[in-house]
């Protein structure tokens, strides 16, 4: 945890930003709605700057995101019914579950990879070597967190779903223990529960810093009349930028936070592969 706050601090790496209140001019006359005013602004600018400038609102979303789950899946963690207990239990007819739910499932799973495949091999390289690398990081500033934001929700609601599901085929796991349902069922569990914590993970701990990160970049880019030039760009050859040691502390810790992330979404498209694989060997038409 003290590694991956050090690579997420940004603090030393971005100029304080203006006080805009210090060039307001006071007001003649105060009344009591202008002192509303002043305050619910005053509120609104410290709201903004909690949800932008902490990890407070990162880790209560997780927890809220989690807590769900637990929800979803506290029947089966609380049980202690095994095999053994389960033997004389009728088997599942062939219910195939709700309609609702098995759309819940195959849509939030079907958009979730095409998502993935869209984002990582076909949108991202071809605007990459296509648009000026300041018009492209502004493209990714838009997209990088719905993608993730995106991607959190459709993989939390595959993996709900396909809890439900798989009891609603075979009764007898409703009240048996996560730790005596199949292993199969249980890899295709942590596949899931894996690709939505892993989401969560970049969208609340790694998109925000390497976002500001990218900002400072661009300003100083910009300064030197750099940025518009397609593909990478490290500093060589512009003599300011080869000089300057907060520009390159500042690339280089961006480009470890990139590089994490794009880690990060390489092994969660593994573990939606991994469940692909599984509705493949089960799909009938």
């Amino acid at each position: 945890m003290c590694c991956l706050q050090r690579m997420i601090d940004t603090a030393p790496l971005l100029q304080s930003k203006p006080n805009l209140t210090a060039n307001v001019k006071l007001l003649e006359d105060v009344s009591i709605a202008n002192l509303c005013k002043i305050f619910t602004n005053g509120a609104l600018v410290l709201f903004d700057r909690i949800l932008t400038n902490t990890t407070q609102p990162s880790h209560a979303i997780s927890a809220i995101v989690v807590s769900m789950v637990l929800v979803a899946l506290w029947p089966n963690l609380i049980s202690g019914q095994g095999d053994d207990d389960q033997k004389c239990m009728p088997k599942a007819d062939d219910s195939r579950g709700s309609p609702l739910t098995q759309i819940a499932y195959l849509g939030s799973f079907t958009i979730h990879f095409g998502a993935q495949i869209w984002m990582t091999f076909v949108s991202g390289l071809a605007l990459y070597f296509s648009l000026p690398r300041h018009t492209f990081g502004l493209i990714q500033e838009v997209l990088f967190p719905k993608y993730f934001t995106l991607g959190t929700g459709l993989s939390t609601i595959s993996l709900v779903s396909f809890v439900e599901l798989r009891r609603s085929t075979r009764p007898e796991l409703a009240a048996r223990n996560l730790a005596h349902w199949d292993s199969v069922d249980l890899l295709q569990i942590a596949a899931l529960a894996i690709t939505a914590s892993l989401e969560l993970f970049v969208r609340l701990y790694l998109a925000p810093p390497m976002l500001r990160l990218m900002h400072e970049k661009h300003r100083i880019e910009a300064q030197a009349s750099i940025g518009q030039e397609v593909g990478q760009f490290d500093g060589a050859g512009n003599g300011s930028l080869e000089r300057s040691r907060h520009y390159k502390a500042t690339h280089k810790k961006f480009r470890q936070i990139h590089m994490a992330t794009a880690i990060l979404n390489m092994v969660s498209l593994t573990c939606t592969c991994v469940h692909l694989l599984y509705l493949a060997t089960r799909v009938t038409i």
